[in-house]
């Protein structure tokens, strides 16, 4: 055995293996970050469809009120991240624990509410600053980002 992996026909097939588990973990690694990174442009392009059609001192006021709800997104954005970890863990279990799924599962909306409400005030911190043809217009540019075409407004 010590000698087949000693000879060239060994040696070639372990450094295939060891560049394959290299470029697999090397890419789970990548994969982290640019999925994090992607989220954060995705939600960010997001952002700016709804805002496109506000005037650009609007447009600033209102990204100026979310900017600073950010830190708090971050923060559960990282939360979440590791609440789905523990919920995979758990559902990996030959026997998962019916109590931990549960508790995982209500982290994880937990979390996402957590998100989705300090974006929302950011907004009501916003929007009485708009006149009513700019709150029309982002309810409107928010609506076909949302669900592919406007919602008919009273």
């Amino acid at each position: 055995m010590i000698a087949w992996l000693l000879s060239v026909r060994g040696l070639a097939v372990l450094l295939v293996v060891s560049l394959a588990a290299n470029l697999f973990f090397g890419g789970m690694l990548v994969g982290r970050f640019t999925g994090q990174v992607t989220q954060d442009s995705q939600t960010r392009r997001s952002i700016q469809a709804m805002l496109a059609p506000l005037p650009d001192a609007k447009r600033e006021l209102v990204r100026k009120e979310i900017g600073a709800a950010m830190p708090r997104v971050r923060e559960q954005f990282a939360a979440l991240q590791k609440a789905r970890a523990t919920l995979a863990a758990e559902m990996l279990k030959p026997v998962p624990d019916s109590a931990a799924l549960e508790r995982g599962f209500a982290a994880v909306q937990a979390h996402t509410m957590a998100i989705g409400a300090e974006l929302q005030q950011a907004m009501v911190r916003a929007l009485p600053a708009l006149t009513l043809d700019e709150r029309r217009a982002l309810v409107q540019a928010l609506a076909r980002r949302q669900t592919g075409g406007a919602l008919p407004l009273p």
